[in-house]
Formats: C-alpha cells, structure tokens, sequence
C-alpha cells in the first residue's frame, strides 16, 4: 500500500493493489480540474453507451474531435494542465460512467514539465490501464505516445510554456509506454513519430508555442487517429 499525506490542502492518495482513493484540492490546477470533472460528470447524464472517448490533457481538451469526427461518436475528456494523477482520480467520469467502445489515452507530458520520474508516470499509466480493463473488459485501449515539443528560441516559441520538457526524456518514457501498452494488450500509436522533424523536435508548423498545437498539428493527428476509429 502507497500513502501519501500531504496536509489537507493538497492531495492525498491511498492506493492498493488497484483501488485508489483521490481528493482534488479546489486550488489544485487553478480550479480547471474540478470544473471540468463536475463538467463531465453533468454531461454523462445525458450520454449513451458505446461512445468514442478522448482521454488526456490540454492537448486533448484543444481536440475538437466532434468536428474532426463529425460521423463518428467522439467525446472529450480532456483537462488542461492535467497527468497520470488526474486522470486517475477522474477515471469514473472520464471512463467508467461513459461504458465506451474505445478510449485514446494521451497522459504524461505534464508529469515530464513537473519533473516527475518516469518511473512514477509509467507506474500511474499501468495503474490507469489496469482500472479500465477491470471495469471495462470490453473497450478497446489505445496509448498514445508522447507528442514531442519544439525547444528552440524565437519569437513564436516561449521557452516558459515550454519548461523542462525535453525531446531525450520523451523518447525514453515513450519507449516504456510502447512495453506497457505491449504487456496489457493495448494498441500503441507513435504519434511522436509523425508530428517529429529530423532532429527529433515537434516540427515547426505543428506547433503554436513549443507545446501546443497548431491547426496543421491537429490536422495532422486527426488523419492519423482516424485509422483506428
């Protein structure tokens, strides 16, 4: 068992074996986070089964996937700023109340910029996949890989969105990921190799300020994503 405290007014985790208990400040991820998942959970309410779900951070929550994907069954449950943490604490809303058919997980690049150890994203991920395959035996998982980030200086690119994140570490958490996905039968999608240029950095014009996504990126990722729908 994993128990971590740390003073009411930020998080406290309990995990054991695959159960986890979660408590989400309100000043945690600028009230972002909690607005979202009381979002969702009002949304679910008047939701099918049998849906399409996108699961991640920012670079989900910027998704439009209902346009992208106007003939398919596709939700949104991104949060910006959010990691692995958040999306455990959120699986019931972001998966479990939804019973979908297929789930793409994008999670991680924000453990990466708060200089979290992959060792800890990799063991929050293999927590993540283990909740969704317990409680949904028949959705389809799919784990994307790790978007690189552009790092050099000019007048678009802003090294403070940016931060640490570095292209080396992203490769090396994205090979993990690969194994994991492998180990619980889950599809891997390299998506770092398509959105990458030669020097392995995300290319120029897929990009708004380093880390984000321009149109062209999403167009990019849309194409690519629409194989597995």
């Amino acid at each position: 068992m994993l128990k971590w405290i740390i003073s009411s007014t930020f998080i406290i985790v309990a995990l054991k074996t695959y159960n986890i208990i979660c408590k989400i400040p309100s000043t945690w991820l600028f009230h972002h986070y909690n607005e979202r998942v009381d979002y969702f959970r009002r949304l679910n309410k008047k939701l099918k089964p049998g849906g399409i779900v996108f699961i991640g951070d920012s670079l989900t929550e910027h998704f439009m996937v209902s346009e992208f994907y106007p003939e398919h069954y596709v939700i949104n449950r991104g949060i910006s700023g959010d990691t692995t943490y958040g999306v455990l604490c959120r699986l019931k809303e972001s998966a479990f109340d939804l019973q979908p058919k297929k789930i793409f997980l994008l999670i991680g690049i924000n453990d990466i910029g708060n200089e979290k150890e992959l060792r800890y994203i990799i063991n929050n991920t293999r927590v993540i996949i283990k909740k969704l395959k317990n409680r949904l035996p028949k959705t389809k998982i799919y784990v994307q890989s790790i978007y690189p980030v552009y790092k050099d200086v000019n007048n678009r690119i802003k090294k403070r969105i940016v931060g640490n994140r570095d292209n080396k570490e992203i490769q090396t958490l994205n090979r993990q990921l690969h194994r994991l996905a492998k180990r619980y039968n889950c599809t891997y999608i390299d998506m770092n190799k398509k959105l990458r240029d030669k020097r392995g950095q995300l290319k120029y014009e897929y990009t708004i300020e380093g880390l984000h996504l321009s149109p062209r990126g999403y167009e990019r990722v849309a194409r690519e994503l629409e194989k597995y729908l």
